[in-house]
């Protein structure tokens, strides 16, 4: 077994995404196949998972699968291309995507990368940058790229940054890969009150909010695509109690694929 105890705050919530593609894959008609997840969450000493629900495993698993399918187009443009994950956890896309040549980073913070390194090998292709994604020197450590050849994933992180961090994030971006494609989720105004009290009672408060997806033009960002989370696999979602016509209406937490620099 693997000890996690020193992970506190937001690194704590890599074992929380890690279970729920892990019982994922344990499913018999899974939305994610991930039997490197299982197997990581398996060698995981228990932890505190209070504000785990199936609720947020159901979101964790459809929201790894529209990012998997933006992943996957992307690379079949740019089969030679980076992948750079940032705030990555413990994502094993990088595995479930191998068959693409392309070269990964998994940008995390410090103590995020160490445990990751418990588990995963890093290689010339599958490098690991222990940093906080709004850190000024991160992007002068990446290989060399052109900027329409890098995705920047992330994945059910920022919205725990605040808008300030946010702001300074989006304007790296700007200035060091204009041309790049970003995909990321935001949640909005309409995100469900109970969860937001129960991470900000886990001290993993949500802090970033939109009213919707084009909020994103106002950070240089131009919008390409975007699916609301709960709008798939809506018999997965009725099975946890939601009535279809309050699927149709809600709008909380939505995957964007986006455009660098306008």
């Amino acid at each position: 077994m693997i000890r996690i105890m020193i992970l506190t705050g937001l690194p704590r919530t890599l074992l929380f995404t890690l279970r729920a593609r892990a019982e994922e894959d344990g499913r018999s008609h899974p939305i994610l196949c991930d039997p490197l997840a299982a197997d990581w969450y398996g060698r995981v000493s228990p932890a505190s998972m209070d504000i785990y629900t199936p609720v947020f495993q159901l979101g964790t698993a459809v929201r790894a699968h529209l990012y998997d399918i933006i992943t996957k187009r992307f690379l079949e443009r740019r089969p030679n291309g980076l992948v750079v994950e940032l705030g990555a956890g413990l994502s094993t896309r990088f595995q479930r995507l191998r068959q693409y040549r392309a070269s990964w980073i998994e940008l995390d913070l410090p103590d995020a990368i160490a445990f990751r390194r418990q588990f995963d090998t890093e290689t010339n292709r599958h490098i690991f940058l222990p940093t906080s994604m709004t850190a000024a020197d991160w992007p002068r450590q990446l290989p060399c790229a052109q900027p329409q050849d890098i995705l920047f994933i992330a994945e059910g992180v920022l919205f725990f940054l605040p808008p300030d961090e946010i702001a300074r994030l989006f304007e790296a971006l700007n200035g060091h890969f204009p041309g790049a494609t970003l995909a990321l989720d935001v949640l909005t105004n309409r995100f469900s009150p109970k969860a937001r009290a129960a991470f900000a009672a886990s001290d993993t408060p949500m802090q970033w909010f939109v009213d919707d997806e084009t909020d994103l033009t106002q950070f240089g960002l131009s919008l390409l695509e975007s699916r609301v989370v709960t709008h798939l696999f809506p018999e997965r979602w009725q099975a946890l109690g939601f009535a279809p016509e309050r699927l149709k209406r809600s709008k909380g937490n939505i995957v964007v694929t986006t455009s660098i620099g306008g």
